[in-house]
């Protein structure tokens, strides 16, 4: 989604999406009870079918996972859809490459019509294969790089089959993450970003360097034309919004679960660009995030961490975002950092020393993406410590983890980070071109990291703990999840009844709250459902 300022965001205030009814007597007053009898039950059943692809697979789809916050909208559907897209823009597609043409029909020598894609066949396959992992098969040298290569290339190939098509991808992956007991989406988009970079070619040609911070900013800033463009990516972003709502038939009586789903987004800066590129870019998302507008609510950094300019200009990245930081503290910042592993080209040591610490301590970070380097980087306990003090949460996608880097099993630094009591939320990343979901991941979770489901219901906590949706948090503290906020402290929640009138007040306002109140009633459902099977 490349692209939003009046659109009404959709807020799934728990007390709607629960589905309750006026005037059903209040819970009865108990606080949050996470280790309870049912949970060892349901812990002693999942021991139980660990071994039954079947049964499993249906538990884990059941499961309550709260929120996705490491998702690319640009890689999140699947090959099918986006042929479907392609073919009925009338666009082509190379016959050795697999990149998706505009066209216009008739394809020029050495393409077909992506409507060739659309049945079964041995077209179909290549390409789906193209645009995703689908058959790709690791190397058994345990090199790193041909995954990693295969996975970042899909982007290009199906790039243009995406062109117009951002309303059907929200709808889809709104479809997705209802279908997998997921109720809040953050997915990535960069809106505007030609027209800003075009922009900054005729005004600040110049990189700048942390002594030109300020003086970038301001002249970036003031400008009528950079103006016009945050209001265009708002209203860009809020028409999409918009149309993929009234695809779903969210204003019917209808409406399906989908509609229930919450999507906001973070503006994702293209970190494999010249310094004035980036720097505009971050402003560009800053200002959007600050001004409320479009839905945005938070800032990341994207691109293959390991390209030649985003290691160069790493450190240079962090200050420009530290700067921003301390110009806007309100604005809530994630960062892929340390999805690095020895063995990637250009990859150094040193490389894997310093990229999460300078992501928490110089940029800021609120949350990091990935984080995989971390037993690599300098004094990793001290870290873990400062990042625990601040609150700074991992988002884990043990999945693209697995096929990006070769990272998984006692590898993979989860289970160290959650010894050290570093939050931690599980993620998608791209389930499209993963072939994946965010059912998948926690799955993963279970049979590769043997975390438990106390362990899965406090990753599903954290992930709406740590999200960037607007509202004042349910719980009385962030990552201590004993006990609700004054207004709720006295109340259960319960999907058949009502909370106090205060606690439906706090509710109703914050969205977050919200959400975090379904995620609770939700998992008492999910509990009551297998602690007897």
């Amino acid at each position: 989604m490349r692209k939003r300022n009046g659109t009404r965001w959709p807020v799934l205030a728990g007390l709607t999406a629960l589905g309750v009814a006026a005037g059903v007597l209040p819970a009865a007053a108990a606080p949050p009870d996470p280790d309870g009898l049912e949970q060892a039950r349901v812990q002693t059943y999942l021991g139980r079918i660990a071994d039954s692809p079947g049964e499993l697979g249906r538990f884990m789809t059941e499961l309550p996972k709260g929120a996705d916050l490491h998702h690319h909208l640009g890689g999140a559907v699947r090959p099918e859809s986006l042929i479907g897209y392609a073919a009925r823009d009338g666009k082509c597609i190379d016959t050795t490459t697999y990149v998706a043409t505009a066209g216009p029909l008739p394809c020029a020598t050495g393409q077909r019509p992506a409507r060739d894609a659309v049945a079964p066949g041995p077209f179909r396959q290549r390409v789906i294969e193209a645009w995703s992992m689908q058959g790709f098969v690791l190397p058994p040298d345990g090199d790193p790089q041909p995954g990693h290569d295969h996975f970042f290339d899909t982007f290009g190939k199906f790039d243009e089959a995406e062109t117009g098509h951002d309303a059907d991808m929200l709808a889809e992956v709104a479809r997705a993450a209802a279908k997998e007991h997921s109720s809040y989406l953050e997915t990535l988009t960069t809106p505007e970003a030609g027209p800003l970079d075009q922009l900054v070619d005729r005004i600040l040609p110049k990189d700048p360097g942390p002594a030109d911070f300020a003086r970038f900013h301001a002249t970036l800033t003031a400008n009528p034309q950079f103006q016009a463009l945050v209001r265009q990516a708002a209203d860009d972003t809020d028409r999409s919004v918009r149309d993929y709502r009234k695809q779903l038939g969210c204003d019917t009586p209808s409406a399906p679960e989908a509609c229930r789903v919450a999507i906001r987004f973070d503006y994702q800066v293209l970190r494999a660009m010249d310094p004035r590129y980036v720097f505009a870019q971050q402003i560009l998302g800053f200002e959007l995030v600050r001004q409320h507008l479009g839905g945005l609510v938070g800032v990341n950094m994207v691109q293959p961490e390991d390209a030649p300019v985003a290691l160069r200009d790493y450190t240079l990245h962090m200050k420009m975002v530290g700067f921003l930081k301390s110009r806007a503290p309100e604005v809530r910042v994630s960062l892929h950092a340390g999805e690095l592993v020895k063995g990637l080209g250009g990859v150094g040591g040193r490389d894997l020393t310093f990229h999460i610490n300078e992501a928490v301590a110089v940029a800021g970070a609120d949350r990091i993406g990935h984080g995989v380097d971390f037993a690599q980087e300098r004094d990793p306990a001290a870290l873990a410590a400062r990042m625990r003090k601040q609150h700074v949460l991992v988002e884990a996608p043990l999945i693209s983890n697995a096929q990006i880097l070769r990272v998984s099993g006692d590898r993979h630094p989860l289970r160290s980070y959650l010894d050290a009591g570093v939050p931690v939320a599980l993620a998608t990343d791209d389930p499209g071109v993963s072939r994946s979901d965010l059912t998948a991941v926690f799955q993963q979770a279970v049979t590769d990291q043997q975390l438990t489901v106390a362990q899965l219901r406090k990753l599903a906590r954290a992930s709406l703990d740590h999200a960037f949706i607007e509202g004042p948090n349910l719980w009385k503290e962030q990552d201590s999840y004993g006990t609700f906020a004054k207004p709720c402290r006295n109340d259960t929640p319960d999907a058949h009844r009502l909370p106090s009138a205060g606690c439906r007040t706090f509710l109703a306002a914050s969205p977050k709250a919200s959400l975090q109140w379904k995620l609770e009633a939700d998992w008492g459902t999910f509990l009551k459902r297998y602690a007897h099977r």
